[in-house]
């Protein structure tokens, strides 16, 4: 069972990004059609390379989720969900790494925990890490604005 739900923080100049991608790639065959009066056979060829590529954009820009429950995190993001066992994390530290992420912010924390780490930018950073310490009470605030287990 889901007790607690966090969206990702979105950085205005990545949501351009993002959006502006998506728009362009649709407007690809609008432009093919208007000013280049290309064929229909053109047109629906490059529809079905760039449409699907600006709804995967939208899918994954909309769907960056983190859930808490008792015993787990699970980080979702598009169409994957990876399972963290609270039991298994180590450390939480703020970072800005600009290293691939389940992530739409660079004002992110790096999750430690036996088996790996995943770097995530929950909207709400204070109230994640409450959650996850009211779940986890080994976990204590350190030094650097983090948790770490004693």
């Amino acid at each position: 069972m889901i007790n607690a739900v966090f969206t990702s923080k979105i950085d205005l100049w990545l949501a351009f990004l993002i959006l502006g991608s998506s728009l362009l790639l649709i407007l690809v065959p609008v432009w093919e059609w208007i000013y280049n009066d290309s064929s229909t056979t053109r047109i629906l060829f490059i529809s079905l390379l760039t449409i699907p590529g600006s709804i995967l954009l939208l899918l994954i820009f909309f769907n960056i989720k983190y859930s808490l429950s008792e015993d787990e995190l699970f980080v979702k993001n598009g169409f994957s969900t990876q399972s963290i066992p609270l039991k298994d994390i180590t450390h939480i530290i703020p970072t800005n790494s600009m290293l691939s992420a389940p992530a739409l912010s660079l004002d992110r924390i790096e999750i430690k925990y036996k088996g790996g780490n995943i770097v995530i930018s929950p909207k709400d950073k204070e109230g994640f890490y409450h959650a996850v310490q009211q779940r986890v009470p080994a976990l204590k605030i350190d030094d650097n604005d983090g948790l770490i287990k004693n």
